[in-house]
């Protein structure tokens, strides 16, 4: 169905949407979630072997896949004189090496890690969120989405959530003209996750009573903010909520215990990515990551504990021994002993830290994945940085792509100047510097958003 309202034409479009609309969410779900869902619910207690025996199969189906679709992946086999057969068990998966973010883009722009039996013209186009300063593009599936969903659901099970409960979003892009978004069909209102006042955080609340709300999901920066000013100026909460969802973005612990605080309720996370190559979510009695065996098979670098993962969802364009940049907490290869659950790796977290968070004019906290948003679609830029000196001052880093027109180059910092004050606030000053190329910490890391000021405002609270 969702297949059908794609590629209809505009003017029976929507009225297809509407009746589609009609169905009751269960049933707008689809076989492939249900599916997905209700095997995720059952295989949740498999033993290790039975677990392990699975993520086998998947991944002797993936590696056999890329090698006869994937040209990149055909050249890394015959290089090492392998063959998928070769990979018996996910110690010979070390044979394979590690598949950079560089590496997969520079293969992507020339179609050598797009599988050859798709119709490209057919499939949308997904990126990353781009907290990097480089977003990376990737085709998906349509029936990526619903199995994504289901995994998320799944996990969120273990705090109460069922398919359909009243869920209100704080996350997504910004649109400040219409902060507030009802969507009936699937049960949630999504708000704006810039709050920039007592008078839209009061309102915030008041739709939230109304609604009848049972989960708050979204940003854990754009949450915290909103706990914030909550705190700041006295507001009342009368409501009770089931659970609060975390998402897209690394937890600070200052973040979960003033949300804790605020809205008197478990806080609830799980860590993923736009490429599908790894979920991990907390349980019911801990705050310890579990990682999903049938979403694919994690591992981590010995020196440098940066998460490895190979995603089973993406076929179109695989992601094996994909090399994610982000450093978990204490990985190990073991299982949470309190819930009982085989899914494992388990770590910690994910390593994070606050001079991520940009602090507007007015003294309100912006978190990265909001920022990130004007910055998906860029045609003339290779690279950004955002460096925050003060409350009142941006620098906007940019390297250009090379030989690229100087004027679309300077409408595309234009435009991203305009977007930033749009979030931030019109009294920020944005100015942009043109760079031939950003350097790396001393740790050789690279840091898209710089904050001078963000650790001393978390601090004053």
């Amino acid at each position: 169905m969702r297949n059908l309202i794609r590629k209809a034409p505009f003017w029976i479009k929507k009225p297809i949407k509407y009746l589609y609309g009609l169905m009751p969410y269960e049933k707008r779900l689809g076989r492939v979630f249900w599916d997905t869902y209700n095997f995720l619910q059952e295989s949740q207690w498999w033993s290790k072997e039975k677990l392990e025996e699975y993520q086998m199969k998947e991944l002797e189906k993936l590696l056999k896949h890329a090698y006869k679709n994937v040209p990149y992946y055909r050249r890394v086999f015959d290089e090492r004189g392998l063959k998928p057969k070769d990979i018996q068990d996910f110690d010979d998966l070390k044979k394979l090496p590690y598949l950079t973010k560089d590496e997969f883009r520079d293969n992507f722009n020339n179609k050598k890690i797009i599988s050859k039996n798709i119709k490209l013209s057919k499939l949308p186009l997904s990126h990353t969120s781009g907290t990097t300063g480089k977003p990376l593009q990737f085709y998906v599936n349509i029936d990526e989405g619903a199995k994504e969903w289901a995994f998320i659901c799944h996990q969120w099970s273990r705090v109460g959530y069922k398919p359909g409960d009243k869920r209100i979003e704080l996350r997504g892009s910004v649109n400040q003209k219409i902060p507030i978004f009802y969507s009936k069909p699937s049960n949630i209102i999504r708000f704006s996750p810039i709050i920039e006042n007592k008078e839209k955080a009061k309102l915030y609340l008041k739709k939230m009573e109304e609604f009848g709300a049972q989960f708050l999901h979204g940003y854990p920066g754009a949450i915290a903010s909103f706990a914030l000013l909550i705190k700041q100026y006295k507001l009342n909460i009368n409501f009770k909520l089931k659970a609060i969802l975390f998402a897209s973005e690394i937890i600070y612990k200052w973040e979960r215990e003033i949300v804790e605080n605020i809205f008197d309720c478990r806080v609830f996370s799980h860590y993923g990515c736009a490429e599908k190559t790894i979920l991990a979510a907390e349980c019911e009695k801990s705050q310890i990551y579990h990682c999903l065996p049938q979403y694919g098979i994690t591992e981590f670098d010995p020196k440098t504990k940066e998460v490895i993962a190979t995603g089973f969802i993406n076929t179109l364009n695989p992601f094996i021994r994909y090399k994610m940049t982000d450093v978990a907490l204490n990985p190990r290869f073991e299982s949470c002993e309190k819930c009982k659950r085989n899914y494992y790796p388990i770590f910690d977290g994910v390593e994070g830290r606050l001079e991520d968070f940009i602090v507007t004019p007015e003294g309100f906290l912006i978190a990265p994945a909001i920022i990130t948003h004007p910055f998906k679609d860029l045609q003339t830029i290779k690279n950004t940085q955002i460096i925050q000196q003060s409350t009142e001052k941006i620098i906007l880093r940019v390297v250009p792509l090379e030989d690229v027109n100087k004027e679309l180059l300077n409408k595309e910092i234009q435009f991203l100047s305009q977007e930033l004050k749009k979030i931030i606030g019109e009294k920020i000053k944005i100015i942009p510097e043109i760079e031939n190329e950003i350097e790396l910490s001393l740790s050789g890391k690279f840091k898209w958003i710089i904050s001078e000021v963000s650790r001393d405002f978390i601090n004053d609270y």
